[in-house]
């Protein structure tokens, strides 16, 4: 038999490497049919079949596509179908092409990770001193976020600026927490390196990114908003009440905590950075990935412009982003070198859950088991029910817990979880493969955590609720300077509520003494010396104790 290049041929190796492709692409058409199954709830569009808009969606493993669709409108007027070059905006997943572009900033030596942020943003109170740019990185610097002052005032729908943003956060009297002693989300710090981006390179932050990442990267179809290029088709966002789709209103107007328009074919190209081996992409990664502490010594999950986290025993580097109207997720699982980009232009859809749910079939026995509940723990002779109650974090934060016949409830935030026993100390709910577990340490101690994330511990909060007749020591009017926002509040009906000029009645729930929750808000009334109330200060998160004068 013939031989080539010193190899004899092998008819028993031919079979075995046929069969091996034939199983391969067997597995790939049934993740694939797995894939298109999970998503048919999404295609169907309203009730009735009306075509609505949707998502773009894609698998890149080893560098290639090994799945990828789009389906739905990207415009409802025209009619125009989604597809894998639609452009959609990413919103908050934008954050790690801010930070890759300051990479190239520390490279050149024009900028340095322990620099004080006033150094470049002088406007910033004097507080700003002591706040690093790596704070900003890192979403350790205690800024204020926009948003939730915006919302505070009733000015949740307006579009900011840049230079309205800038204006906004200088004028803010105090911080969250002193810089580099905690962790707080806040799109306050990719605004501002956005703005250093541009101040220190002399051009826009679309400018530079399309020099330093994009055109280098061949990503031809990615830009920042207030770029050169021509647009190409971008996809036009949507909110759902469940009976219709409306146009969402304008995305924010600033660069460098959103603002990137990018399609899911550009992500691939993205992706494939990440695994650069030369000696500049190892520091690249190593720049883009590298988790940070805060000053205590505890690591936080947030690394730069990226999360890193665990799911089920697998590493996961990556980011969402939510707007009124879109919804985006891009997630890496490095040791299967495998990526989940899911791109949408309908709030309503959950990108960062898909891209889980996608990721799991892929991922499939790679992925640890998930515990059990245990069957043998009866919850209503458990002890779990004595931690019905209120608790709360160290930071402030207030959550209720209140029982059922079969498992525990609760809501620190917008919607309640309902938690099952895993065991006689542990708690837990599954939201699309990922566990939330409540551990219970002692009779007034409880932890939650989040698939091996940073775990909080709650204290229970003693509950002396005021009465009735008592409430009106409350009513007033209140303003906060910080926010530009008046609030009136009122007993009525035996409530405390919320009114602003603009229509709001929001009742609030007694939470305690001089304590009182609604929704992700938490009030607590301070009282003067003579045993009035001086102030109130609003505590959510993103924006901690916030005053509010009493008039």
């Amino acid at each position: 038999m013939a031989t080539q290049k010193g190899v004899r041929y092998n008819p028993e190796h031919m079979r075995l490497s046929a069969l091996l492709l034939l199983n391969s692409l067997l597995l790939g058409d049934l993740r694939s049919d797995a894939v298109d199954r999970l998503l048919a709830g999404y295609r169907a569009g309203l009730p009735g079949g009306t075509p609505g808009p949707g998502c773009a969606l894609g698998v890149i493993q080893n560098g290639r596509f090994v799945y990828q669709t789009a389906f739905g409108l990207a415009d409802l007027e025209t009619g125009a179908a989604l597809n894998a070059a639609t452009l959609f905006n990413v919103a908050s997943m934008s954050k790690q092409f801010t930070a890759a572009a300051l990479f190239f900033l520390v490279e050149q030596g024009k900028v340095r990770l322990t620099d004080s942020v006033r150094r470049f943003v002088p406007e910033l109170p004097a507080y700003a001193d002591a706040i690093t740019i790596q704070d900003l990185l890192h979403h350790t610097s205690g800024l204020r976020d926009m948003h939730p002052l915006l919302e505070i005032s009733g000015r949740q729908n307006e579009t900011l600026d840049a230079a309205a943003n800038l204006k906004m956060l200088a004028a803010q009297s105090a911080l969250n927490f002193p810089p580099g002693t905690d962790y707080e989300y806040s799109n306050a710090d990719y605004q501002l390196l956005g703005l250093i981006i541009e101040r220190v390179s002399g051009g826009s932050l679309a400018a530079f990114a399309e020099a330093h990442i994009f055109r280098p990267a061949g990503m031809t179809h990615s830009e920042f908003q207030g770029g050169a290029r021509p647009p190409g088709e971008h996809a036009t966002g949507y909110t759902s009440d469940g009976k219709r789709f409306r146009q969402a209103g304008p995305p924010p107007l600033g660069a460098g905590d959103g603002g990137l328009y990018t399609t899911v074919e550009d992500l691939l190209l993205w992706d494939q950075k990440f695994y650069d081996t030369t000696a500049a992409g190892r520091r690249f990664v190593e720049f883009m990935e590298k988790r940070s502490r805060i000053r205590s010594g505890e690591r936080i999950d947030y690394a730069s412009g990226l999360t890193v986290r665990w799911y089920r025993g697998l590493k996961t580097v990556g980011h969402n982003g939510v707007l009124p109207g879109y919804q985006s997720d891009l997630t890496r699982y490095p040791s299967q070198h495998l990526t989940v980009v899911c791109l949408c232009n309908r709030g309503d859809v959950d990108a960062a859950r898909v891209g889980l749910q996608v990721a799991s079939v892929y991922l499939g026995t790679h992925l640890s088991p998930l515990r059990r509940g245990s069957a043998a723990v009866d919850y209503p002779a458990s002890g779990f029910p004595r931690i019905d109650g209120v608790w709360e974090s160290r930071q402030g934060f207030l959550m209720r817990a209140w029982s059922g016949v079969d498992g525990l409830s609760i809501q620190a935030d917008e919607e309640p979880i309902k938690l099952f026993p895993l065991n006689r100390r542990q708690l837990f709910a599954d939201d699309a493969g990922s566990r939330l577990v409540l551990t219970r340490l002692a009779s007034d101690r409880i932890q939650l955590a989040w698939d091996y994330t940073r775990p909080e511990v709650y204290h229970r909060v003693a509950a002396v609720m005021p009465r009735q007749s008592e409430l009106s020591v409350y009513a007033g009017d209140y303003h906060s300077t910080d926010a530009g926002a008046r609030w009136r509040l009122v007993a009525e009906a035996g409530k405390l509520l919320i009114t602003t000029a603009a229509g709001w009645r929001i009742p609030l729930e007694a939470a305690g003494s001089d304590r009182f929750m609604v929704g992700p808000w938490s009030l607590d009334f301070v009282r003067r010396a003579d045993g009035g109330v001086a102030r109130l200060e609003l505590h959510r998160a993103r924006l901690w104790r916030l005053e509010f004068e009493r008039e």
